[in-house]
């Protein structure tokens, strides 16, 4: 799909009919003669829910028509932005995410640094504000969610460039072995900032994304001969306890022969929609196990095999 004139016009009809001005999401007001008008007060344009360098699609469900200051201000913020005034979230919903207003108590639930305006260092009182929004976290329980990607004789170091993409927010850690038989390297990247369970869901679909990459376009190109992606979280009461025993975290339970598959363990699965998607999966491991969770996204999949196909 294009973001042209015309999708836009039909995504305003689809939103609101035959309304010819409306505000949008940020109170805005828009005029559906002013699209794309920077010089108009109502001028709008499309933008991307769940932006587009975050893994978001260009289809209806991820798409808003909102004015072009609001887009402005948006911008590629996620997962929480301020527009017009007003504190904004996007959240995931079912299968799709939607731009969710933040109320005074959320805001509160959720302060932390990220859903704050940038802080002002030469203003005591912005400094001294920040450190107080610090010191309010430090108590509160913490997930770390580390994902260990096992790959057997890379033909291209490109490879290794397009997973950093995937885990451009997590830290990253290489190390890489070579035998007889094979040359085998494993990345190892880790989030230790995961408040909310989107946090958790998120970091899971970038494993599936990869997961689908891996198994339909790597492989069959053969610039990877197998694969292996193990993603686990790991609970700690506050920070304190995570700084003390984040660096121990590993995957010594995750061993054998590679399966070309992805593994989660069981607070991935108790925390994100893997329950969902899987309800009946056989889960009767420990909290230091893992198990097969091969999911793939279907049309990507198609798409890859059409790609290497034609190659």
């Amino acid at each position: 799909m294009d973001l042209n004139k015309e999708t836009a016009m039909r995504l305003w009809n689809k939103f609101f009919g035959k309304e010819t001005k409306v505000k949008d999401f940020a109170g805005r007001t828009i005029a559906k003669g002013a699209y794309n008008d920077r010089n108009s007060d109502f001028g709008w344009n499309v933008d991307h829910i769940l932006p587009q360098c975050k893994g978001g699609k260009t289809a209806d469900h991820n798409l808003v028509c909102c004015h072009i200051l609001t887009n402005d201000e948006k911008a590629n913020k996620f997962p929480a932005f301020k527009a017009n005034g007003i504190n904004f979230e996007i959240i995931k919903v079912e299968n799709h995410y939607e731009i969710k207003q933040l109320t005074k108590k959320t805001q509160k639930e959720k302060k932390t640094p990220e859903y704050d305006d940038a802080v002002n260092f030469m203003d005591s009182a912005s400094g001294v504000r920040f450190f107080k929004l610090l010191k309010g976290i430090q108590n509160k329980h913490r997930f770390v969610g580390s994902v260990l990607i096992r790959l057997k004789n890379i033909s291209n170091t490109a490879v290794i460039d397009f997973i950093e993409k995937f885990f451009d927010e997590e830290n990253i850690s290489y190390s890489m072995s070579n035998n007889y038989w094979s040359c085998e390297t494993k990345i190892v990247a880790k989030n230790y900032n995961m408040p909310l369970k989107e946090d958790l869901s998120k970091l899971l679909d970038k494993c599936i994304l990869l997961n689908t990459y891996l198994k339909y376009y790597f492989i069959p190109m053969k610039y990877i001969i197998q694969y292996d992606i193990c993603y686990q979280i790991n609970y700690f009461e506050d920070k304190q306890d995570m700084y003390l025993k984040a660096q121990r975290i590993n995957f010594d339970n995750f061993h054998g022969s590679i399966d070309d598959a992805l593994f989660i363990n069981k607070l991935v699965y108790i925390n994100t929609e893997a329950h969902d998607r899987e309800p009946n999966l056989d889960y009767n491991y420990s909290y230091h196990e893992y198990c097969k969770y091969d999911y793939t996204f279907t049309k990507l999949a198609k798409n890859l095999t059409k790609e290497v196909n034609e190659n």
